[in-house]
């Protein structure tokens, strides 16, 4: 019997919700960018010729203003195109011309898209803590051997109620307190299963870790992990989907390890690919037995040495509460949120451009719709933090100096106020040849990442 696809309907619809998820996300990041430079130019009395999401052919547009505005069919960007913006164009000394505006209004053009993608990022962590965002509960997992909380008396399933005259609703503010906190003295009150508070003075010390970039830091550890079990997500297709681990169960123990947290399941199964192991899940109140073996993966870090590792293919979260602000509050934790990201990316560029991060780690539109995919699983909250995160790096990145990026405009116009005139036509032509050759390896070597990521 001759067969019309060879794809499932379920296959075709995941395709569907991932694709439209990556458009969707994509769309709004361009639209806000170029959003930015319109708004500024039209605001200094630049005109603008074009508005244009997407690149070549165009699918649909209209003229209202004096402006075209247009969707192309190559969804990776957008312009907005000013009138005397290009090099040698015959409108420099004409009224709404850009390279007829102060040099002051061209800087306030160039940078008002990076500046937009910012303000988007805060709108949108303004909005989620304004609903509520799901957050991880002070509630104590694995309690490490010779340890200040052991010492104490803090035991596995204590809830921290408070931490001095701090109240304690989120396993980040804990941890944030702890570790601002070597050698000195600090009251917990906790609530213990059985009902009953306690108060224990525990004095963290002070230990080095890594960072997420590999750098030391001292910091102050009690030795406790949170109580994190609860499978939340099970990637189809993965020995956890064939052993049939389902979302909504309980993971109790691995072999012989009772299951606290993640570093109980690392030890336990993660690194220990290829062997079967025995995995105990409560499932509704049952205990239900069965068998996994750990998919072999190599997997890098972040100063680029391979690591064997087992994947499992699940997600697991602890006790989850909603990390709730009112107007004011939830401003602020969005202003933190975009600042700590910020500087993230920031020391992520940094380190890239540097060679402490390995260039295999850039991804292009191929890893971000994968992503995007799997964000879009995992529901609308998940969706929308991923474009606050990726807006950031948007931004970002356009404010390299780069020719033919914002920041490569910024640096002329830059160059432009301390010399007192501009850079001259033939160095700008040059600089963008550099720029555009510069951009096109970049997402050449981008590309081959993906590429070589979906290969092995």
């Amino acid at each position: 019997m001759f067969e019309l696809s060879i794809f499932s309907l379920d296959t075709v619809l995941s395709f569907g919700t991932k694709m439209l998820a990556f458009l969707g996300g994509l769309a709004a990041l361009i639209f806000v960018h170029e959003l930015g430079h319109f708004l500024a130019a039209r605001k200094v009395g630049v005109v603008v010729e074009k508005f244009a999401l997407g690149f070549g052919p165009k699918i649909v547009g209209f003229t209202r203003g004096g402006t075209e505005y247009l969707l192309a069919w190559i969804p990776l960007g957008g312009y907005v195109k000013m009138k005397g913006e290009e090099v040698g164009e015959d409108a420099a000394d004409e009224q709404g011309s850009f390279a007829a505006a102060p040099v002051q209004h061209r800087l306030a053009i160039a940078f008002a898209g990076p500046l937009f993608n910012i303000l988007f990022a805060i709108a949108i962590y303004y909005c989620v803590y304004l609903i509520g965002v799901p957050a991880l509960a002070p509630v104590v997992g694995t309690v490490k051997d010779e340890s200040p909380a052991l010492v104490a008396g803090l035991q596995t399933g204590d809830r921290i109620l408070a931490i001095g005259d701090k109240k304690i609703l989120y396993w980040e503010q804990l941890q944030k307190i702890v570790h601002d906190s070597p050698g000195r003295s600090l009251d917990f009150q906790v609530e213990r299963s059985s009902g009953n508070t306690a108060h224990l003075s525990i004095t963290p010390i002070s230990q080095q870790i890594s960072d997420l970039f590999g750098d030391k830091e001292n910091v102050g550890l009690i030795g406790i992990t949170p109580l994190v079990r609860n499978i939340i997500y099970v990637k189809e297709g993965t020995p956890a989907d064939r052993a049939g681990i389902q979302e909504g169960d309980i993971l109790a123990s691995v072999d012989d390890t009772i299951i606290f947290g993640w570093g109980d399941l690392k030890t336990a199964a993660i690194d220990k690919p290829g062997q079967e192991l025995m995995f105990r899940v409560l499932r509704n109140g049952m205990e239900i037995v069965t068998t996994l073996t750990p998919e072999s993966t190599v997997v890098k870090d972040i100063e680029g040495n391979s690591t064997e590792i087992g994947l499992l293919g699940i997600g697991m979260a602890g006790e989850m509460t909603q990390e709730k602000h009112g107007v004011f509050g939830a401003l602020k934790r969005a202003l933190d949120e975009t600042g700590r990201l910020i500087y993230l990316i920031a020391v992520s560029i940094k380190k890239m451009v540097m060679g402490s991060i390995p260039a295999d780690s850039i991804g292009g539109p191929i890893l971000i719709f994968q992503i995007y995919g799997e964000q879009a699983e995992q529901g609308l909250n998940e969706l929308v933090r991923l474009t606050a995160l990726l807006s950031i790096n948007l931004g970002l990145l356009n404010l390299l100096p780069i020719p033919v990026l914002d920041g490569g405009h910024i640096f002329f116009f830059l160059i432009e106020i301390l010399k007192g005139k501009p850079v001259s036509e033939r160095n700008r032509e040059r600089a963008q040849q550099v720029g555009i050759f510069m951009l096109l390896s970049l997402m050449v070597f981008a590309f081959y990442n993906d590429i070589m990521r979906i290969i092995t």
